[in-house]
């Protein structure tokens, strides 16, 4: 089969929608990425921005800001890493297989 023979039936005006439908969706997903074992959590939504930084009241934390800081950026790098699977799989399970 000719790799071509899929664009033929291809209507650019259908996946310029399909692609606005998708962008739309994707701004209203949410993930969270943990850190220390789920100690620190970071939600973000589509659009990569925080929405919550949640963590575990510890009184070591309270004394080590900086481990703190370090496990907010990992969590912020676990969600980010999450989004951007969750969007890799919205757009290839949405247009032609094997297209991204």
């Amino acid at each position: 089969m000719n790799p071509l023979d899929i664009l033929k039936n291809f209507n650019l005006e259908d996946l310029k929608k399909k692609t606005e439908e998708i962008s739309n969706s994707i701004k209203e997903m949410t993930v969270t990425g943990e850190a220390g074992g789920g100690f620190v959590k970071v939600t973000i939504n589509g659009e990569f921005s925080i929405l919550a930084i949640d963590y575990e009241n510890n009184d070591m934390l309270k004394d080590d800001i900086n481990t703190l800081r370090d496990l907010i950026i990992a969590a912020q790098n676990d969600a980010v890493i999450k989004m951007k699977q969750e969007i890799q799989k919205k757009f290839t399970s949405n247009y032609i297989p094997g297209l991204f």
